[in-house]
């Protein structure tokens, strides 16, 4: 990803030598409007500038530095009222006593691209005078590489002055930035979508999303890494419960074809999330409890089981840890038969924690278990795990055993004496 972290909307290679000497260190480039009482000697005029300026402000172009109407003028100086002038690309057109059109020339006698000042002079009469001399900047072209631009270095020193695209942004929803979330209560093995997808502002790209299980995952390492995608990642890729972590970024949008590219249509990439977003993938097994209405159990051998067409042993009544939507089949065994077969939905085990009764498995995390108890628990800030009731607007009762807090990772033990505490926060 991101093999095109800066796109670049124009570029433009500026001679370090013009025609004064050496260019001055404070020099400005300019391709927008410009005021002239801003400009200094040795400012460059290039490509998309234009000048505003008081009613005397006039432009004198130095001779044999400029052509008018295509004709070189090689000993002249033209005086043009800067309020007189209108600009096409780097040139100039004059409109009053008739119209003409001044494009500039180098030093070498070849056709310019851009102006250089010379000098100004300050006159209370007739304000400023801005003298111009032809210039040429080195033509740049993109290249056929995304990203890429190139031009052929010259016999001296060069300055790049690169104007980049933006970068992508999210969309907002008042104070709210819609960036991607977890989604709770996924299954392993569903084609179901763990995060919920974030809103790139319009137009500015597409979210891209990177889903694996190592903790210890930066962004830098995120960045290189192999299987970006702009689809959601799902939970299909896991077998069992699974702690994911789903790292995030806009992939910037390019200009689109047959335009130019603008501030507007073109966006270089976000920066990647600092922190991925973390998704509990639920376990996708199960146990499953027989129940014999009578001594003709399974376990007699009065009937087998399979699972998945291999056969499975009951034990205690049990078979544990079988996958979703696997097919279970049970046959009586030959002189035997089933009056009646009914399935029902297990109950699972429960924790009774002061007046909470809570719904829990072996092995399970309490961030599993506030997945599956949502209506009762859920986590907060600093990472407590608190009631859902609340005493009031700045109180919680958060879970603790012997006063110290119990974290989302922890695995519930039974055998401990959890308890709620008392907390307060500041809103």
């Amino acid at each position: 990803m991101n093999n095109m972290r800066n796109k670049i909307l124009s570029l433009l290679v500026l001679l370090l030598t013009a025609a004064t000497g050496a260019w001055a260190d404070e020099a400005t480039v300019y391709t927008t409007q410009v005021s002239t009482a801003t400009l200094k000697v040795g400012d460059i005029l290039a490509d998309g500038f234009s000048l505003t300026g008081g009613e005397k402000d006039n432009i004198i172009l130095d001779g044999g530095r400029y052509k008018m109407d295509d004709i070189l003028q090689s000993h002249q100086s033209d005086i043009l009222r800067v309020s007189h002038l209108s600009y096409k690309n780097h040139s100039f057109a004059y409109s009053i006593g008739g119209f003409y059109v001044f494009t500039p020339i180098d030093k070498k006698g070849l056709d310019g691209n851009a102006w250089v000042v010379t000098k100004i002079n300050t006159n209370t009469e007739t304000g400023l005078d801005i003298y111009l001399s032809g210039f040429n900047t080195i033509e740049v072209t993109p290249g056929a590489t995304a990203g890429t631009w190139t031009f052929e270095m010259p016999a001296y020193d060069v300055e790049i002055a690169p104007i980049y695209a933006p970068a992508a942004k999210w969309a907002t929803d008042g104070n709210m930035v819609l960036t991607p979330a977890a989604i709770e209560g996924i299954f392993a093995g569903t084609t179901d979508a763990i995060i919920k997808a974030g809103t790139v502002a319009t137009g500015q790209g597409t979210a891209m999303y990177f889903a694996t299980t190592d903790a210890k995952m930066t962004a830098e390492k995120a960045a290189t890494a192999d299987g970006w995608l702009s689809i959601l990642p799902t939970a299909a890729g896991y077998d069992d419960a699974t702690t994911v972590y789903v790292w995030y970024y806009i992939k910037g949008a390019d200009t689109p074809d047959g335009q130019e590219a603008t501030d507007k249509n073109t966006f270089n990439d976000s920066e990647i999330c600092t922190t991925p977003i973390k998704v509990e993938v639920l376990s996708n097994k199960f146990d499953i409890a027989f129940k014999a209405a009578n001594a003709n159990t399974i376990e007699a051998g009065k009937a087998t089981v399979t699972v998945g067409g291999a056969a499975a042993t009951v034990t205690e009544g049990k078979l544990e840890g079988v996958k979703m939507g696997s097919e279970v089949k049970m046959t009586a065994k030959d002189g035997y038969k089933f009056r009646k077969v009914e399935v029902k939905k297990g109950a699972g085990k429960t924790i009774t924690i002061g007046d909470v009764e809570l719904t829990y498995a072996d092995g399970d995390t309490w961030e599993t278990i506030v997945s599956k108890n949502s209506d009762k628990i859920k986590t907060r800030a600093g990472g407590y795990i608190v009631q859902v009731a609340q005493p009031a607007p700045n109180k919680y009762k958060y879970l603790n055993v012997w006063y110290t807090k119990v974290n989302p990772s922890d695995i519930i033990d039974p055998s401990k004496k959890y308890q709620w505490g008392d907390l307060e926060v500041n809103y």
